[in-house]
């Protein structure tokens, strides 16, 4: 690890050995302060005295390195000095890999000034380590790799000194390490994406820190290594039941949290989700682009998430209103076969129509029957009405009996049925009669000739 200090000409961090061969040696002086002092070019982040930088000649027998003007030694608590060289160490490992990463796209680290600052090209004392700006070819890409999160305080100031040294069009994205309190509070979320196999995301309780970059359109990532983790929010809710649908179900593939889901906002966590999930990605695929963070794959996996869920939410509804269908359908007539056969038992039976009785009268039989009147032989013996007898009346009647029914003359004419309109269907004969004849007289002829022997 080399030596770092702050270039007052360029405002950008400088390194030892690495940017030697723009510098000035010595103390460069032609820098004023706020108070018009003369001060150096090269500035220890440290303590904020000037520095000397030494043995940059090809000729210097020692390597080249930085020296404070009034001793070797800086003056700051060794406990600063060491947290500021591990910081710029993460810094410059992130920065060497995408020099790696982006062959030929100029990178370089920065320190933006406060815009309150009263010192203009002073390092602002809020210790936070420099940043990487990407000159990309859409503007300029401002990268933060902190050691730890810094206070909320910190992040405003840095938030508001890149917006006005780079634009509200530079993008700032943050790449944290993990932390082993934060990713402890939430569990694991179970996914499936749409075509793709199940995976579980780990989920963290976004802080204010985090919430504030977000909010001002900065990317917030997770750097694990060669692992990147890019949030989207989860927001938990419970479906509320509409018209037609219970979720009250009692089957055990879905108990009582069926009715309880959650809905994704991406490719931002939304500022109402209750907590973050994390894709896993490869910080080899986000740097794929050139000069550029590439999230296509992490953003398709989200985006096959929320197919999904839409899925999800339509089974789910539908399942419930299968569920009220089922439970409100009208009941069937119930049928009981005992009770059919009594009710058929006690139906009485088709009366038959029965044909009338005649009863000849005396004198008569039915081989000779009486012979009709001249009336009813003019009219016809179907439209011939029997006459009833008169009765004489008497002093004294007596008692009074039943009078028996009139019999009439002659017996009613039998009712014929129309002739059929097709003559019946007679079956073809099998064998004709002529060929019966003929084998009727072989047969005889057979008879004959073995009666001869």
């Amino acid at each position: 690890m080399g030596d770092t200090a702050w270039d007052r000409k360029t405002r950008r961090v400088i390194e030892i050995p690495g940017d030697e061969a723009t510098l000035a040696v010595g103390l460069a002086r032609g820098h004023y302060d706020s108070s018009g002092v003369l001060r150096g070019r090269y500035m220890c982040r440290a303590c904020f005295q000037d520095l000397i930088l030494r043995a940059i000649k090809p000729d210097a027998k020692q390597v080249p390195h930085f020296r404070h003007e009034s001793s070797r030694e800086c003056p700051a608590s060794a406990e600063r000095q060491r947290e500021i060289a591990m910081d710029d160490q993460v810094v410059i490992d992130l920065r060497d890999r995408l020099l790696r990463a982006w062959p030929g796209v100029t990178i370089c680290l920065d320190l933006p000034e406060d815009p309150g600052s009263q010192e203009p090209g002073r390092v602002p004392p809020d210790g936070m380590p420099p940043a990487i700006v990407v000159s990309g070819a859409d503007g300029p890409v401002v990268i933060e790799r902190p050691r730890k999160l810094p206070d909320p305080e910190q992040i405003q100031r840095r938030l508001h000194a890149v917006r006005a040294r780079y634009g509200a069009g530079a993008r700032h994205v943050w790449f944290l390490a993990k932390d082993p309190l934060q990713f402890a509070k939430c569990g694991q979320l179970a996914v499936k994406p749409r075509g793709q196999d199940a995976e579980v995301h780990a989920t963290i309780a976004p802080t204010e820190q985090q919430l504030a970059i977000v909010a001002a359109g900065g990317g917030v990532y997770w750097l694990d290594g060669q692992q990147v983790l890019v949030p989207y929010g989860v927001e938990d809710f419970t479906h509320q039941p509409r018209r037609g649908e219970e979720w009250d179900f009692r089957d055990w593939r879905r108990n009582k949290e069926w009715h309880r889901d959650w809905r994704i906002s991406q490719p931002v966590p939304a500022p109402e989700a209750n907590r973050w999930g994390l894709v896993p990605s490869s910080l080899h695929q986000l740097t794929r682009t050139k000069a550029a963070f590439s999230l296509t794959e992490a953003r398709d996996t989200m985006q096959r998430l929320e197919d999904v869920q839409q899925a999800r939410w339509r089974r789910r509804r539908a399942d419930a209103r299968e569920l009220h269908s089922a439970r409100h359908a009208p009941q069937p007539p119930v049928v009981h076969a005992s009770g059919d056969d009594e009710s058929a038992s006690e139906q009485p039976a088709p009366a038959l129509p029965s044909t009338p009785q005649t009863v000849p009268p005396s004198g008569t039989s039915a081989d000779n029957p009486p012979r009709p009147d001249a009336a009813s032989e003019q009219t016809g013996a179907a439209d011939a009405i029997p006459a009833a007898p008169a009765i004489a009346p008497t002093a004294d009647p007596g008692p009074v009996l039943p009078a028996a029914p009139p019999a009439p003359d002659r017996a009613p004419a039998p009712v014929i049925p129309p002739p059929p309109q097709h003559p019946p269907y007679m079956p073809p004969t099998l064998v004709p009669a002529e060929r019966q004849e003929r084998r009727g007289g072989f047969r005889s002829v057979l008879r004959h000739f073995l009666s001869g022997r």
